[in-house]
This record gives structure tokens, sequence and C-alpha cells, in this order.
């Protein structure tokens, strides 16, 4: 066998050294850089993992609070639907209010119209008759002035 190595020209002892020195590069690449290099790709991973934990919850946080903003929005269309419906009953009820009082006023300044035009015509009635009086008074004066 040594003839063999002999006749390809192989040296056993630069072998060795060889074997010895791939071997302590392997060590030596293995501990500076395959562990530092598995250490960072590890970390990685588990920031990637927490980021998709973290994406997971703030979706599932984004849900709820899409379900509650449109709990809320449909509390707030209610609110403001009865809101609208108390205002519009309100305005309803002082139109009402308002018609009722202007319908009062109305007819308070009717019967007032009315009982100044009655005391005007009594007024009228009495000054009228005095005047009759006055002038039969005259027109009497007269003839018994004529006669006598």
């Amino acid at each position: 066998m040594e003839q063999l190595i002999h006749a390809f020209g192989i040296d056993t002892k630069l072998i060795t050294v060889q074997i010895i020195n791939f071997g302590l590069l392997l060590a030596v690449l293995s501990y500076f850089l395959y562990k530092p290099i598995l250490k960072v790709l590890n970390e990685r991973e588990e920031q990637i993992k927490q980021g998709i934990k973290d994406a997971e919850e703030a979706s599932k946080t984004k849900a709820e609070a899409n379900k509650e903003k449109q709990i809320v929005l449909t509390k707030a269309h209610d609110e403001a639907g009865d809101i609208v419906k108390r205002a519009k009953d309100s305005a309803d009820q002082s139109a009402q209010t308002i018609i009722e009082e202007a319908n009062l006023k109305a007819v308070t300044a009717v019967k007032e119209a009315e009982k100044k035009g009655k005391e005007i015509i009594e007024q009228a009635t009495k000054d009228s008759e005095a005047e009759i009086a006055r002038t039969a008074i005259l027109a009497a004066e007269k003839i018994l002035s004529q006669k006598a």
C-alpha cells in the first residue's frame, strides 16, 4: 500500500497536517462564525415570530375596536334619532302653544274690538238722542216762537 501511495506521490504527513488544519479551521469557523450566525438567525426567527404574534393581536384588537366603533356609532345614531324626535315633538308642542296663544289673543282682540264698537255705537246713539232731543227742543221753541 505504501508503494501505491509513493506511486501517486501522496505524502502522508502532508495529508495528516491538512486534515488537522481542516479540523482546526472547521472548529474555529464553527465557533466564531457558525454559532454566532445561528444565534443571529434564531434571534431573528424569534423576532419574526413575535412580530407575527403582535400582528395577530393587533388584528384582533383592531377587529374588536371596529366592533366597538360600530356599536358606538349605532348607539350614537339611535340617540341622535331620539334627540331629533324629541326636538320635533318639542317644536310641535311649542308651535301648538304659540298657535293657541295667538288664537286666544285674536279672540280677545275681536272681543275688545266688538266691545269698543258697541261702546262707540252706544255713545253715538246717546249723542244722536241728545242731538235729536236738542233739535226737537229747538224746533219746538221755533214753532212756539212763531205761534206766539
